[in-house]
């Protein structure tokens, strides 16, 4: 759907990449919210989310409104949720009681958006102004695709945590039960 509006040069193209962003944004977010402790940044969040879409909003409004990319949009989202992501780290690390925090489902989650909002940063910076240059969109594509597929399987990675953890958790859950709660042996 989406190559199919942006190759007949569709005005919903460009509110579908920029909702694209919104969207991404607010579920990472979201996600942070539920994940930080109730101290600290994690009351700002809705705060930066708000803002953050305010911002979006004038930029694909009144600023970029016929740029095929919202590159200033996705580079402020990246810079946004790297500085999460750090921070997240460092709430881990410092109030660690748990030497094995690599062993659990949010590190691996934030992890692998760390890397990926890394990997991708300059690249959809440089969008804008590049595009339509062919030697820029081979690179695009090699590096957006090999930072995609390292997201998918870092992820992949966190689910399959999840569900281990989920599994145990449910073998831990169930009593075990003995015979002699039932069967009396008389000796």
């Amino acid at each position: 759907m989406s190559y199919y509006l942006q190759s007949i040069q569709s005005e919903y193209f460009l509110f579908l990449l920029y909702s694209f962003t919104v969207i991404e944004y607010s579920f990472f977010c979201y996600y942070l919210y539920l994940i930080l402790p109730k101290r600290g940044i994690r009351k700002s969040i809705p705060f930066i989310w708000l803002g953050f879409i305010v911002f979006a909003f004038i930029d694909s409004t009144f600023i970029n409104k016929d740029v095929g990319f919202d590159s200033f949009t996705s580079g402020i989202e990246s810079i946004i949720i790297i500085l999460f992501c750090i921070y997240y780290l460092y709430t881990q690390l410092k109030g660690s009681n748990n030497l094995l925090i690599y062993s659990t489902f949010n590190f691996w989650v934030v992890i692998t958006f760390l890397i990926y909002f890394c990997g991708t940063f300059f690249l959809y910076l440089m969008t804008a102004s590049m595009q339509h240059q062919i030697s820029f969109q081979k690179q695009y594509f090699i590096i957006n695709i090999s930072f995609n597929i390292l997201k998918n399987i870092l992820l992949c990675i966190a689910m399959t945590m999840k569900l281990n953890d989920t599994v145990s958790q449910q073998k831990n859950a169930i009593p075990k039960l003995d015979d002699e709660l039932f069967f009396n042996k008389k000796i």
